[in-house]
């Protein structure tokens, strides 16, 4: 695969190029180029080259800086200048992959990247209460599944496991993050009614048809993008009993089309409560109850949907 280079050996830059590492397409970044060419040192052996120096390289160009005015005007100047630019919004066609994908393991990195200290902060008293305090819809309307063979998706570092495990027979715990994966056997090896699979992050198709009683996932489904939360309905119909439940924290949030996961407030994908409702539908499930909620002071952003086979 070709490679190109990177204009901006800032934070954003350095990001990208981590992001490529962790996927294992580091080698793919020739060099950076940044207007501070001169102060900057090597980043992990790539130079820092100037912008004459990457006209003559004639290689591909990302532009990975976060000022949208500047992106336009550097837009506009290196066509001009006839080379061959990509921005963060078309950065998946100079990886030759489709937006979904692409976006499917930018969430999964950014989790990976700050993995211990968010899971450690999301385990904080005040943080789990949300899910399983008395008062909350999350807690009401868990308790209408039957957890004789439950999934709980995207389970991250298990936060909500010690809340369920006693109560329910089998538990399948899934995650897209294979270090999540080791996390939780180690958390929990000492648990005789968990099993574990690492999934792709769009759907459970290594789990039987017709087999488990209920699925829920809390905090997660609200970063997945519209087509793969599609793709998990569809199959979580898939793998349930006839009658089983399936209980989702999703997003709310519906103001801009564009939206992804890396800009939008906390990380919430365009989604709502209708679309979900219908995509659900769509799959088979019957809508029994949705309830609109705020997350962290922002209001109306997220949605608890619960469903039915």
């Amino acid at each position: 695969m070709s490679q190109f280079i990177i204009y901006g050996a800032g934070n954003s830059g350095k990001w990208h190029y981590n992001f490529l590492k962790w996927r294992k397409m580091g080698d793919r970044v020739y060099a950076f180029c940044d207007q501070k060419y001169r102060e900057l040192d090597k980043i992990d052996g790539k130079e820092i080259l100037s912008y004459g120096e990457v006209k003559e390289k004639g290689l591909p160009i990302f532009i990975s800086i976060e000022s949208v005015t500047d992106v336009e005007k550097l837009l506009y100047m290196m066509q001009n200048d006839g080379l061959e630019v990509y921005t963060k919004e078309n950065f998946h066609k100079l990886l030759n992959e489709d937006q979904v994908v692409y976006l499917r393991e930018w969430c999964a990195y950014h989790h990976a990247k700050y993995n211990d200290q968010w899971f450690l902060d999301a385990e904080d008293e005040k943080e789990t209460a949300i899910f399983w305090g008395k008062d909350s819809i999350f807690y009401s309307l868990f308790n209408t599944l039957d957890l004789t063979n439950v999934i709980e998706l995207a389970c991250g570092h298990g936060r909500h496991v010690p809340y369920y495990m006693n109560r329910a027979g089998k538990i399948m715990l899934v995650d897209i993050l294979e270090e999540n994966m080791v996390l939780c056997r180690e958390r929990f090896k000492n648990a005789d009614n968990i099993i574990y699979y690492q999934n792709n992050g769009y759907n459970l198709e290594k789990l039987h048809s017709n087999s488990y009683t209920s699925l829920f996932t809390y905090d997660s489904m609200v970063h997945f993008e519209m087509m793969d939360v599609y793709e998990y309905l569809k199959d979580i119909n898939r793998v349930l009993v006839n009658g089983g439940r399936a209980l989702f924290h999703h997003s709310n949030y519906s103001e801009d089309y564009k939206a992804d996961f890396a800009h939008t407030s906390h990380a919430r994908c365009f989604m709502n409560k209708e679309i979900f409702a219908y995509l659900a539908h769509r799959a088979g499930f019957k809508i029994l109850q949705q309830e609109i909620i705020d997350w962290h002071g922002v209001k109306n952003l997220d949605c608890i949907t619960l469903v039915e086979k």
